[in-house]
């Protein structure tokens, strides 16, 4: 019953995921048709296969229909607060940095919308400093989260952006579970980073305590070009090495007794729940601590445990309230890490056998010496199997994902991933033994205890982050790959492995194949998307920001409040934009200045002793172009590279025209009639209408400007242009 079930799971959450990225490239039909074909044929097969197409089948329906609830339960809310002002009073659950002093980003569960009782998530960039579990009530302005993190957003059950408006106040701390786990982890952070350094403490408080205020825009920075970030974001990994620390008693102590057996599923059920309540709440820690209770469970019934069973049926579990809970990057990478993990293990066992073949045909008995270095040398093989595994079968996600993504990933897996179970260990360790010297202070033993432990961790979290930077700024550190190109690569290569496991080719001839395939498709893609310019909308659909990138380097036309720049800064990061080279400001009447978050090298040899190597900061675009700073009925102009440039300035707004590639792309921001008709190719539009201009398409976040034409019903926000051929 294991496998059907398995079956069931991975079916219904397959289609959960074809229904939220399939859409967006037109391919939901065909991929239907070819699920209930391949359905057919299994069927067809006949014997114990026709079971397996009725659990597909049955799977299939069950995520339909999770993916039409929740979304009905979206365009409830959506449908009656986006694009309103209201006053909420809401519970905020995590908090992050923001862009001015003073201010926090913050996920709030609203409690009441203009004193009516609801109950949804929604997202604050940008908010006066607040607590994470304290209750506030304040005036927001609802719209629906940015385009190109909406499935995000959507994952973690935030149903819409809110902008603070006025009238903040601090109504005390909540009473719910969540507003308590999240006081915890504030405590436990604290105690935590007691007498470290800002670095080490930011990245184990974020390991161990779920607490990522606390990380610099450069950490992150470094850790996202070594392929790392996701050891950041306490999730799968860091349950499944907490609960495994459980494993370290001798085997056969462990084999003696079903008793003993169902006693240790408890314990690490217990410690799971533990984990949870520390790192708070959030979507990823409750997914894998979901899959470590139905594991336990099935050792109390009876059933062996079966990793990608338990892993499906807590995937479904999470889904049931949340349909896009799928469309989560860290549900993703668990899966894609099992997935590498099993792998791994195949290949582990296949090259033993392989080794202890050859070793038994040559009929010598080895001695014990060497009995003792072959189980050390075994050991090594299996570690680094599986970390090699897991970290290639992570590398896709990502790059399908649309994210920039980098080939040291595979890399820094296996150098430091071993790193991270001794880490989690010693923080938590320190973290409870600190937490302890702070309400128990008359008792220095907590303190001389924790001291030793911290220092431990300390070290082992200044070895990783010394590793993020120096492979951070070496070459190929930032790639991104357009998402069917990768698609289909990935399948590719997805066939090809599963070939070679099924006909049981040899790992020494099917490894370099991968991996010369492997180059040969990265290569070709960065030759075909040499001369490509990718021109994108972000932001809030009333004032979408306008990116054009082309390689490293970027021109933005910003308008919109903090919600639009933190969303361009998030695709500038995810597209590895390093430069910046017109920065064009389209608001008229600016309340702060747009200065986009850059990370800043700064060479070792010009620094004192004892100071950071990187430094994150807000620095300035090579150029700059304010509308509301021209006098009215003026033009300006710039070049750069392959972009022309024209920004003609009204009294109540302006108008932007492009040439790029011998294309025509024009923009508005407030009001502006022009005398005579302006005539382009594609309008990248916004809420602002554009009178008196003739385009023949549009780029657009949404679907229902007064002004839009039938025509232009089909939302589409990213527009790929070949300069020449």
């Amino acid at each position: 019953m294991r496998r059907p079930l398995c079956a069931f799971c991975l079916s219904a959450l397959g289609v959960l995921a074809l229904c939220s990225f399939l859409p967006q490239m037109g391919l939901l039909l065909p991929s239907a048709a070819i699920f209930v074909v391949f359905c057919l044929l299994v069927w067809w097969k006949g014997g114990a296969a026709r079971g397996y197409a009725v659990y597909l089948l049955l799977g299939a329906l069950v995520g339909v229909g999770i993916r039409e609830t929740t979304d009905a339960r979206l365009a409830k809310i959506q449908g009656s607060y986006a694009g309103q002002e209201a006053v909420l009073t809401a519970e905020v659950e995590s908090i992050g940095r923001a862009y001015g002093a003073g201010r926090v980003s913050a996920v709030l569960r609203v409690e009441t919308v203009d004193g009516e009782a609801v109950r949804f998530r929604v997202e604050c960039v940008s908010l006066p400093r607040c607590e994470a579990g304290g209750r506030i009530r304040g005036r927001f302005a609802l719209d629906l989260p940015d385009a190109t993190q909406r499935l995000s957003d959507y994952a973690d059950g935030i149903a819409l952006s809110a902008e603070y408006q006025s009238g903040m106040l601090r109504l005390g701390p909540g009473r719910s579970f969540c507003a308590r786990t999240a006081r915890l982890q504030a405590a436990l952070s604290r105690a935590l980073r007691g007498g470290m350094a800002e670095n080490t403490g930011g990245v184990l408080a974020a390991m161990a305590a779920g607490d990522k205020s606390h990380l610099s825009s450069a950490l992150r920075s470094a850790y996202r070009g070594a392929g790392l970030s996701h050891v950041l974001v306490v999730s799968g990994l860091h349950v499944t090495i907490f609960c495994g620390l459980l494993d370290a008693l001798p085997r056969r102590e462990r084999e003696r007794s079903r008793a003993y057996r169902r006693a240790r599923s408890l314990l690490r059920a217990g410690t799971a729940l533990l984990l949870v309540g520390i790192t708070g709440v959030t979507p990823s820690v409750l997914r894998a601590a979901v899959a470590v209770w139905i594991s336990s469970l099935g050792v109390w019934l009876g059933g062996p445990a079966d990793t990608l069973t338990s892993l499906g049926a807590a995937g479904v579990l999470m889904c049931l309230g949340n349909g896009y809970a799928v469309c989560d990057v860290g549900f993703e990478l668990s899966f894609a890490a099992v997935l590498g993990t099993l792998a791994g293990g195949v290949c582990a066992k296949r090259g033993r056998k392989a080794y202890y073949n050859k070793k038994k045909r040559q009929g010598k008995k080895p001695s014990r010496p060497v009995l003792l270095l072959r189980r050390l040398a075994g050991g090594v093989w299996d570690a680094l199997c599986v970390s090699l595994c897991a970290s290639a079968a992570t590398f896709p996600v990502l790059v399908l994902r649309g994210m920039s993504a980098t080939v040291w990933a595979v890399v820094s897996g296996v150098a430091v991933l071993w790193m991270v179970g001794p880490m989690l260990g010693l923080s938590l360790g320190a973290a409870l033994l600190g937490l302890a010297a702070q309400n128990f202070g008359s008792l220095p033993l907590f303190e001389i205890l924790r001291r030793p432990i911290a220092f431990c961790a300390e070290g082992l979290a200044f070895g990783i982050n010394e590793w993020v930077f120096r492979v951070s700024g070496l070459p190929g550190a930032s790639l991104w790959f357009d998402g069917g190109y990768a698609a289909l690569v990935c399948l590719v290569l997805f066939l090809l492995c599963a070939a070679a496991m099924r006909w049981n080719v040899r790992l020494r001839a099917a490894l370099p194949t991968v991996v010369l395939l492997t180059a040969l498709a990265f290569g070709l893609e960065t030759a075909l998307s040499w001369n490509v310019v990718n021109i994108e909308l972000v932001g809030t659909q009333a004032a979408p920001a306008v990116i054009i990138t082309r390689r490293e380097q970027a021109v933005v036309l910003f308008r919109g409040s903090s919600i639009t720049q933190r969303a361009v800064e998030t695709q500038l990061e995810k597209r590895g934009v390093k430069t910046v080279e017109l920065l064009v400001d389209l608001r008229m009447q600016p309340e702060t200045p747009c200065n986009l978050k850059a990370e800043t090298r700064i060479e070792a040899a010009a620094l004192a002793a004892d100071t950071p190597r990187r430094a994150a900061c807000r620095i300035e675009a090579q150029k700059r172009i304010e509308a509301a700073a021209l006098a009215e009925n003026t033009t300006r102009r710039a070049s750069c590279g392959e972009v022309d440039l024209e920004l003609f300035r009204t009294r109540q707004g302006c108008i932007v025209r492009l040439t790029i590639g011998g294309q025509r792309f024009v923009t508005v921001s407030g009001t502006v009639r022009p005398a005579k008709p302006i005539r382009a190719e594609w309008l990248l539009a916004s809420m602002a209408r554009p009178d008196n201009i003739r385009y023949t398409d549009c780029l657009t976040l949404s679907r229902k400007y007064r002004w839009m034409r039938e025509s232009d019903a089909v939302p589409v926000s990213r527009l790929r242009l070949r300069l020449a051929g």
